[in-house]
């Protein structure tokens, strides 16, 4: 009994590469998809939208994160409250934010692994001195899960969607563990979306 436990062993370390043995187990767990994939997704969002500047708008597309998320699509909702704007302007622009709010809804692969999420933030328009315009919504909220995402229920979720004059929506969304290294690589994009939107992070809204 004993040579079979070493011989299954030994089978083990053969079949897992050398990079998944982390001291605590956690690249076994992934390998073999033992993982706790389901307190932590990231996504990158990629699509196209209607205009940000008015009051309400939609976006959708496709996903591209880690692991239930891996592929998918995207839909959001975002409405706008343009009367309460703040605006600044500076040598390199003007940059105006509102109070906003969202709703996002990522799907995975298989239909029945939702994750939706009504988002509370900003949305900002970020115009250059060169006439260009580019408009991001940051918010952040609660989420609600199903399938294999439905462990993410309760947990906060962030995102931010950032369009182009020419309609087309990039952006992030994350939700889960706040130690999961998807949250360093959303704060990440994240922060480089409010620099491409003219610093937008320390504009207050009303």
């Amino acid at each position: 009994m004993k040579a079979l436990m070493t011989i299954c062993a030994a089978a083990i370390a053969l079949a897992v590469p050398a990079g998944a043995l982390a001291h605590d187990g956690t690249g076994i767990r992934h390998h073999f998809g033992w993982s706790h994939h389901h307190s932590a997704q990231f996504a990158k969002l990629i699509g196209t939208g209607t205009s940000f500047g008015g009051t309400s708008a939609t976006a959708s597309g496709t996903v591209a994160g880690t692991n239930v998320l891996a592929t998918g699509t995207f839909s959001a909702s975002l409405n706008t409250n343009v009367s309460a704007a703040t605006t600044k302007t500076s040598d390199r622009g003007t940059l105006s934010c509102a109070p906003a709010t969202a709703t996002i809804t990522v799907t995975g692969a298989t239909a029945a692994d939702t994750a939706s999420s009504p988002l509370t933030g900003k949305t900002c328009a970020w115009t250059k001195t060169d006439g260009t315009v580019v408009r991001a919504f940051f918010g952040k909220g609660t989420v609600t899960g199903a399938g294999r995402l439905a462990a993410l229920t309760g947990s906060t979720g962030r995102a931010f969607l950032l369009q182009k004059a020419d309609g087309t929506v990039t952006g992030a969304v994350f939700a889960g563990r706040h130690d999961s290294d998807g949250l360093t690589t959303f704060g990440a994009r994240e922060h480089d979306a409010a620099h491409t939107t003219g610093d937008c992070d320390h504009q207050k809204t009303a």
